[in-house]
């Protein structure tokens, strides 16, 4: 199953912005990610951070990751925006054989 909605993120430099992802309770106990894409746009070049079944919250520099199972919602806090953090994201849930759950995001960081 995957998501096509995209959602449009503004901040200004040095603010904090708060995504929220809602997932199917279905997979509540699956792994979730939250992925930057790079300007050249190759899968290689992904950076994600990753929070396991076993976790509720990963921190990846400033970037932090809360997973509320019971809410059934992921939700990636970045601190202290700079103009690179703009551009495409997605946030989801591996699903082994499955398509991943997906969420587009695109992140404007302004002046």
């Amino acid at each position: 199953m995957e998501n096509s909605l995209a959602v449009n993120i503004t901040g200004s430099v040095g603010s904090n912005i708060s995504v929220t992802c809602s997932y199917p309770e279905t997979y509540q106990n699956n792994s979730k990610f939250f992925c930057q894409m790079s300007s050249s746009f190759a899968l290689e070049d992904l950076q994600c951070a990753h929070i396991t079944q076993q976790e509720t919250r990963s921190e990846q520099g400033r970037l932090v990751l809360l997973d509320d199972t019971s809410a059934h919602v992921l939700t990636a806090n970045i601190s202290g925006l700079a103009p690179e953090d703009s551009g495409k994201y997605w946030c989801g849930v591996d699903i082994a054989q499955l398509p991943d759950f997906t969420l587009e995001i695109w992140i404007t960081v302004t002046k």
